[in-house]
C-alpha cells in the first residue's frame, strides 16, 4: 500500500537575503482539514442526495463513485514528488515526503 506523503519542504530562497525554509507537518494538517470537510460534507449532505436523485438518470453516479479511489491514489503517489521552478532570479522548491 502506498502511503500519502507526511511532510512537505517548501523552500523560497532570495537573492543576497536569507530565503525561506519551511516544513509543514501534513499528518498534523491533513486530520484538521478533513475535520473541516466533513462537516461541510454533512452541512451539505441534503443538498447532495437530491444531486444524487438527479445525476441518477443520467448515469453521472457510477463515475461519481469510482472517482473517490483515484483521487486517494493520487494523493498516496504525491510522495517523493519534488517540484523545482526556477525562473530568472526567482526559485521555488516543493518537496513531500
Amino acid at each position: 500500500m502506498n502511503l500519502p506523503p507526511m511532510t512537505m519542504r517548501l523552500i523560497l530562497p532570495r537573492q543576497g537575503k536569507i530565503g525561506i525554509n519551511l516544513w509543514l507537518p501534513l499528518f498534523i494538517i491533513v486530520p484538521i482539514v478533513g475535520i473541516i470537510a466533513l462537516a461541510l460534507f454533512l452541512i451539505l449532505l441534503p443538498l447532495m442526495l437530491i444531486a444524487v436523485v438527479i445525476l441518477w438518470r443520467f448515469g453521472w453516479v457510477k463515475l461519481l463513485i469510482l472517482s473517490f479511489p483515484a483521487v486517494i491514489g493520487c494523493l498516496s503517489a504525491l510522495r517523493g514528488l519534488k517540484v523545482d521552478v526556477n525562473q530568472g532570479r526567482e526559485r521555488v522548491l516543493i518537496s513531500f515526503s
